[in-house]
């Protein structure tokens, strides 16, 4: 009988004192993952939001996938325009060259005035030379390219992988059976382990009030990483505290910057 001991609920902890003001310092802390980049502090899925990343030593983004209708791969939430640049319509109807003409930034703030919808390719590059790993969400387009372009940046095994479909997911698995980084979005232990046994993932997505030490140990039993979706604009440091004591691995918030100054980068 193999016998596996979970140390998941309980998280070492020290003290430091400074002017007299005591500090809660953790022993163990989960990397931040900036969603979007740092999209507090700059226009959502620009090269300007992932700066702002690695300005503050965060090292993970997450991004979302779209595609051209000359199949170049851009970083874009919405399946339309209209939202975050200065053209409408869907961006799988607009041509790469248009595309790159496009202002991404002004919506933001008049700071950010000319800042582009960035190439995949472009954070790929940005981010291998920052030591950076991307969450990945993809949305459409086709997956064999998109992955031939990963490879051929060298970026394969510093992209986790999350997809929407559980077609793609297969297909994921299928084309790179190998690949330790698919991650899946989970709902309820339940849910977990169905999961599991479909798809095989290697990471699950948690939303912060669905974790609790239990589903912790759960997880750990499947061997999982664990990602605390800790997102909104409002104030945090409770979600973020719990995220810290349950011990999980990432913490994929809006605020990325306000989360290192509280608690420091990984450790």
């Amino acid at each position: 009988m193999r016998v596996i001991l979970y140390i998941f609920s309980i998280v070492a902890l020290f003290t430091v004192v400074y002017g007299g003001r005591q500090t809660v310092r953790y022993a163990k802390v989960p990397a931040a993952s900036g969603h979007r980049g740092a999209n507090t502090i700059a226009p959502e899925n620009t090269m300007a939001s992932a700066d702002s990343c690695i300005k503050y030593g965060i090292g993970n983004i997450e991004c979302d996938i779209c595609i051209s209708k000359d199949s170049v791969f851009y970083l874009m939430h919405d399946s339309t325009l209209d939202r975050t640049t200065n053209g409408t319509g869907k961006i799988c109807e607009w041509m790469s060259a248009d595309i790159d003409t496009l202002d991404a930034g002004s919506w933001f703030g008049p700071e950010f005035a000319g800042q582009r919808v960035p190439r995949f390719v472009d954070l790929l590059r940005r981010a291998k030379q920052a030591g950076m790993r991307l969450a990945v969400d993809f949305w459409n387009g086709d997956m064999r390219k998109l992955l031939e372009l990963i490879k051929e940046e060298g970026m394969l095994e510093s992209c986790n992988f999350s997809f929407y479909k559980e077609k793609d997911m297969r297909l994921f698995r299928s084309l790179e059976p190998d690949v330790k980084t698919l991650q899946a979005y989970v709902r309820s232990q339940d849910e977990l382990e169905y999961v599991v046994n479909e798809f095989k993932p290697n990471v699950v997505v948690v939303h912060i009030d669905s974790l609790t030490p239990d589903f912790m140990k759960k997880c750990r039993g499947y061997d999982l990483q664990v990602v605390a979706l800790v997102l909104g604009l409002e104030d945090k440091t409770a979600e973020n505290r719990k995220a810290v004591e349950l011990g999980v691995d990432i913490v994929a918030t809006d605020r990325p910057d306000a989360f290192v100054k509280e608690y420091g980068r990984e450790r």
